[in-house]
């Protein structure tokens, strides 16, 4: 297999993951700390993704770093949100847009700070 189709392969397998969860590319590169733009280089097959990227990848999506050579699991992805996004995007309901993204601030500070802490 060449150099290229392993970064299509991870790629697309990053992509699929990420769709799978209802994320964007910029909601995904926010909890892996990286920039959006390189998420997409990486599920083009672009660029490629370094063994520490694919660590914190296989970490958020709850996976092994293995898994994303793997062959075979090219299901469409559901895009239905998890148990707990649904949770939290029904609490901000009621809310008003300045409100909301007050909110959505306050969590991704908190976010960034338990991961800088467990480091």
């Amino acid at each position: 297999m060449h150099i290229s189709d392993y970064r299509s392969a991870i790629g697309k397998k990053v992509q699929q993951e990420r769709l799978k969860r209802g994320w964007t590319q910029e909601e995904l590169a926010e909890k892996i700390d990286m920039n959006a733009s390189f998420v997409g280089q990486v599920e083009r097959g672009l660029k490629a993704a370094s063994f520490d990227t694919l660590e914190r990848l296989s970490q958020i999506f709850g996976m092994e770093v293995v898994d994303f050579l793997k062959k075979g699991d090219d299901k469409a992805p559901c895009r239905e949100p998890q148990v707990m996004e649904r949770k939290v995007v029904s609490l901000l309901k009621g809310y008003t847009l300045r409100e909301q993204k007050a909110l959505y601030q306050a969590m991704k500070y908190i976010l960034r700070q338990n991961r800088t802490l467990a480091k």
